[in-house]
């Protein structure tokens, strides 16, 4: 795995061992940041399960402006240091150690807001739709308060599957799917609400 672009480019990066992460194919990687090229230089990223740091650490290569890294696993957390460390993005990188779903509290009272949210959970979590639905509702309340910027975006990586947007997730519209084999990025945005005009 290495970062494909950018101020690090061809830089390799290190990978959690076992099964409780899931490393983003670089083929798949290099899609995403072509659907995003217009929007990393100069933007705030939340990488949530973050596992090795590469999506990150692929956009801080390219231009963006800061990047939280929020993963679980002590282990992966330590690669991430390494990763960030090896090619030199340390300075524009936090990290947070946690569950991502219970993290609002934290992003609240630090007063952090994103332009980019991008999200590549272990497929055994988002394989159940039940899980899904609380991420999708999460992805929701960020938008809701604004800690995900209203022009922002928010990208969620999966197996292809067709889905509903839970009925809680109000503030959540999905305005595109890109399917690579068994893999789906789908990109949400927030809602646009425009009230009658008499």
């Amino acid at each position: 795995m290495r970062v494909i672009a950018g101020c690090a480019k061809g830089k390799y990066l290190n990978s959690p061992k076992g099964n409780s992460t899931r490393p983003i194919k670089n083929r798949i990687k290099e899609s995403l940041f072509n659907i995003l090229s217009g929007e990393i230089p100069g933007s705030s990223i939340l990488d949530l399960y973050a596992g090795s740091g590469a999506v990150g650490i692929e956009a801080l290569s390219r231009g963006a402006k800061s990047c939280i890294f929020v993963e679980k696993e002590r282990s992966a957390i330590q690669v991430i240091k390494r990763n960030l460390e090896s090619t030199g993005l340390q300075e524009k990188a936090n990290i947070i150690q946690g569950d991502v779903l219970g993290i609002f509290p934290f992003l609240e009272k630090k007063g952090i807001t994103v332009n980019l949210l991008l999200a590549c959970p272990p497929y055994p979590l988002i394989e159940k739709s039940s899980y899904r639905d609380k991420l999708l509702i999460f992805f929701s309340l960020l938008s809701r308060e604004r800690i995900v910027q209203p022009d922002g975006t928010m990208m969620l990586q999966q197996k292809t599957v067709l889905f509903d947007i839970p009925p809680e997730a109000t503030s959540l519209e999905l305005f595109d799917t890109r399917v690579y084999g068994d893999t789906q990025l789908s990109f949400f945005r927030t809602q646009i609400r425009r009230g009658n005009v008499s």
